[in-house]
């Protein structure tokens, strides 16, 4: 099993210079990272056996088997799964030579889908990282990638500082609003992923977020047995299903057998876990945006995450340092900021207030 999901701790291998926010790389990297984990659990079979066993005294039964996975099962009040005192369930069926009228019967239309819609649902949260890492195109692996190659090599670091400051006190506001505004571009996108998501999946799997609320409360209080009687409402492991067969004179007859699907097992689990995932996502992702929308619309803000950063440095300096500093260069200099040590952030903040100390402040300039 950790030879399946070995290549995934490459994938979340920490980098030397980050170009998302612990937010982002939360919501894109580690659920994605997730999503696949559970699709390897899920689709191996060596470890959790077929995905549906049906139970009937005939000799064909790859056939049935087959069929029941193709067709899909169905519950019905005929069938039901009655917890043990062990927490497990025992199924009961209500009669194999009954047949279940249409109206009453809830098939199961998800089963066989749930492995390829998590795979769907990894490339998707996937996607704002992706547009991201192009839009980016290694800005700050350039800018900050020095830093951590020359950390011994004070002569080649304090070169570079120049480079830093050379570059920050140059005019590259147009380009570094388009580089702000395609990063908040895929924080929105992370938000609407997670909504849709989460829409979609109570239509995939019916009910599915209102059930679990009631489960997880059930759980809160201690009352495993309504736990139990809530998830097999959503993933039940025992259904019925109905085979249709062609006699040697044409007529079609059914049969109806009993199922076990054992798969369901580690899917009310797996899903109880993205439950509270995609929750807390939705909720960081929205929380990152109204603090995003703080920082846009207050410049007092601005200032004192600039001044935590620099490690208090003196307020007159720092004002100075940032003097005609748009929102685009605030934003990729904190960027900058994130990815070497706070000293040398400071010291390139003092190196721009010595460039700016020595220029003739223009009418009208102001911070941030």
């Amino acid at each position: 099993m950790y030879a399946a999901v070995k290549p995934l701790s490459k994938y979340l291998q920490f980098k030397s210079v980050h170009i998302y926010d612990a937010v982002f790389t939360i919501h894109s990297k580690c659920t994605v990272a997730l999503l696949l984990a559970c699709t390897f659990l899920l689709s191996s079979k060596q470890y959790f056996g077929d995905p549906i066993q049906c139970m009937r005294d005939h000799n064909d039964m790859d056939f049935i088997h087959a069929y029941c996975w193709m067709y899909g099962a169905y519950v019905s009040d005929n069938i039901t799964a009655t917890p043990t005192p062990f927490g497990h369930e025992r199924c009961k069926p209500g009669g194999y030579g009954g047949t279940v009228p249409l109206a009453q019967r809830r098939y199961l239309r998800y089963y066989q889908w749930v492995v390829l819609v998590l795979l769907l649902q990894s490339f998707v949260f996937y996607l704002p990282a992706f547009l991201w890492k192009i839009w980016e195109g290694g800005r700050l692996k350039h800018l900050c990638m020095d830093f951590h190659q020359t950390a011994v090599c004070k002569e080649r670091s304090n070169a570079h500082l120049r480079v830093l400051v050379k570059y920050f006190t140059s005019d590259y506001k147009e380009t570094h609003f388009r580089y702000f505004v395609s990063y908040v571009f895929c924080e929105i996108l992370n938000l609407a992923i997670s909504i849709v998501n989460m829409l979609l999946l109570d239509v995939f799997i019916e009910g599915f977020w209102s059930h679990y609320v009631d489960a997880f409360l059930a759980v809160y209080s201690g009352d495993w047995h309504m736990w139990s009687s809530i998830t097999k409402r959503v993933f039940p492991k025992c259904a019925k299903c109905e085979v249709v067969r062609f006699g040697p004179s044409g007529s079609d007859s059914s049969m109806d057998t009993l199922c076990l699907l054992p798969l369901n097992i580690l899917n009310e689990k797996i899903f109880a876990l993205l439950w509270v995932w995609f929750m807390t996502m939705t909720f960081l992702a929205g929380l990152k945006l109204f603090f995003r929308l703080i920082t846009i619309c207050h410049r007092g803000i601005r200032f004192h995450i600039m001044r935590a950063r620099a490690r208090l440095m003196p307020k007159s300096h720092l004002l100075r340092a940032l003097q005609n500093c748009s929102f685009g260069d605030w934003f990729v200099l904190l960027r900058v900021g994130n990815n070497i040590s706070p000293e040398m952030f400071r010291k390139l903040l003092e190196e721009l207030y010595e460039v700016q100390s020595q220029r003739k402040c223009p009418p009208g300039a102001d911070e941030v």
